[in-house]
């Protein structure tokens, strides 16, 4: 919901950009996201007494907005990753109380076999997780370049559309 809002609020403040400075939106674009990440090449600056104006609260409207998304993400892998731990606590719970059943008394060979059990464990689960990152890994780039290329194709047509004579 977050990034969805933020994107709506960047695309606001573009298309307001290239209303008041009379630029083309992907400039408005270009310069909303420059500013709003910080990163402020000074290649495009406003112009007019209004958007000198606006651009604080706008930039720090954006940076809210992104602090939100990456507050979001980050309770989302914490999150993620205290149900991890909980179901592999859970699973050695049970393993172990299995191996109490089956052996009787704890002793010392049978210690070693849970540790050993857990060794495995752990390594499975490091197997498990590497191919989860992998595969998110693989979709993020996928989604990146998706998004890149719809995107240069909207600026693209945007560009065509705007530079036509009216």
């Amino acid at each position: 919901m977050e990034t969805l809002l933020f994107f709506i609020y960047i695309g606001l403040a573009a298309l307001t950009f290239s209303r008041v400075e009379g630029t083309t939106y992907v400039d408005g674009i270009y310069y909303m996201v420059v500013t709003t990440l910080t990163i402020g090449f000074g290649d495009i600056t406003p112009q007019t007494a209004v958007f000198k104006v606006l651009t604080f609260p706008f930039t720090v409207i954006g940076i809210t907005l992104l602090a939100l998304i990456v507050t979001s993400i980050v309770r989302l892998l914490a999150d993620r990753a205290r149900r991890r731990k909980n179901q592999l606590k859970k699973q050695l719970e049970e393993k172990t109380s299995e191996q109490r059943r089956i052996h009787g008394r704890p002793g010392l060979r049978r210690s070693l076999t849970l540790h050993e059990e857990l060794h495995k464990l752990r390594e499975d689960d490091w197997k498990r997780e590497r191919r989860v990152h992998l595969r998110s890994v693989a979709t993020g780039i996928t989604a990146f370049l998706v998004f890149w290329f719809v995107g240069a194709l909207i600026f693209h047509f945007v560009e065509v559309y705007t530079s036509q004579p009216s």
